[in-house]
């Protein structure tokens, strides 16, 4: 990135607050064949354009310790722009020094000076995003349910980010002869998961609630993970600009209509209750529709997993011994379906 678009993003984010230093942690490079691990990042921006990526490192069949990167770039009316690519463990790094950095193949993730720099970069698109780390990270899975889920943490629960990105040739576009397009502002989250199982083992359904802060004092984060046995693990925190996160318990989950849901959580004195309800499909994405019949062996189940995208609305109350406070926002939502274990066939005696 030339160095004075860089140094323009970072006035833009960090002139008026503080942020945290990033983390991203180094790789467990786990040996079992059904390891996995990767940082997610979504970013809905002002125009409605969403971007997302995945950093890959997972064990295939072929390949050990394979890197991949997936990214998505879907503007309103538009066909999804998919950037992707792979490599065995010699075709990528990560590195502590200077500043961390997972890099595979021309995409990178890295530590900026107060937050983190996105940078996607293939023959379909160049993307970049810079995105501050307002919040400490947030473990999402209660340590008496970790035992068979998949370990997750918000790396940046609440993030505001700056972007923009230009057309390859793959796509009609000129490239890095191309002019860049602001995304304009935005908000988002980064994610980091690590599978001791394959997901579908561990997971049938996978549903989020992001609030986007967009300067609002507080924002909910909801997530709800369901087991293949129909078990339900809820996470509920309450994201505010001034205080630490508030956890909850007791968590209730209930449909008023296909669109809309009520939610209910407690913790001490202090109780939170509203809705969230749907208002605008952004995405729907399947990795397995991307591959090709090669890459789809490779990936076997890792590829199953077909994520729906919303923008919806909340409202909530929180309430306390001492005072009430009503607050209002939007929200990513998230709908993740991870597909079915592939039993083998018996084989046939002769």
């Amino acid at each position: 990135m030339p160095h004075c678009f860089k140094s323009l993003f970072i006035c833009l984010l960090f002139s008026s607050h503080a942020a945290l230093a990033g983390d991203l942690k180094e790789p467990k490079l786990l040996n079992d064949s059904s390891y996995s691990e990767y940082w997610e990042q979504q970013f809905l921006f002002e125009n409605k354009t969403l971007v997302t990526s995945q950093f890959l490192i997972t064990n295939l069949p072929f390949s050990k310790h394979h890197g991949i990167m997936v990214g998505t770039l879907k503007e309103p009316s538009k066909d999804n722009v998919i950037i992707k690519n792979g490599r065995k463990k010699s075709g990528w790094f990560y590195s502590s020094e200077p500043a961390e950095t997972m890099s595979i193949f021309q995409h990178k993730l890295m530590t900026d000076e107060k937050g983190y720099l996105m940078q996607l970069h293939n023959t379909a698109a160049e993307v970049d995003v810079l995105f501050t780390k307002d919040y400490q990270a947030i473990n999402l899975i209660p340590k008496n349910e970790a035992e068979n889920l998949p370990q997750v943490t918000l790396y940046a629960p609440a993030a505001q980010a700056y972007g923009r990105w230009r057309a390859g040739p793959e796509i009609g576009g000129a490239g890095e002869n191309g002019n860049w397009l602001d995304l304009g502002w935005g908000f988002g989250y980064g994610l980091h998961v690590v599978h001791t199982e394959t997901p579908n083992k561990q997971l049938k359904k996978w549903i989020r609630f992001s609030g986007l802060t967009e300067n609002k004092e507080a924002a909910p984060i909801l997530h709800i993970f369901e087991t293949p046995s129909g078990k339900q693990i809820r996470s509920l925190t309450l994201i505010q600009k001034t205080g630490k996160p508030t956890t909850f318990e007791n968590i209730t989950f209930k449909p008023i209509t296909p669109m809309s849901w009520q939610i209910t959580g407690i913790s001490g004195d202090s109780t939170m209750k509203g809705e969230i309800a749907i208002s605008e499909p952004l995405e729907v994405f399947n990795l397995k529709d991307q591959l090709n019949a090669i890459e789809k062996l490779a990936a076997g189940s890792m590829a199953d997993v077909e994520r729906h995208k919303y923008l919806t609305t909340y409202q909530f109350t929180l309430t306390t011994d001492e005072s009430v406070k009503a607050f209002t926002g939007k929200a990513l939502m998230e709908n993740i379906i991870f597909g079915k274990e592939q039993k083998k066939r018996p084989r046939r005696r002769r």
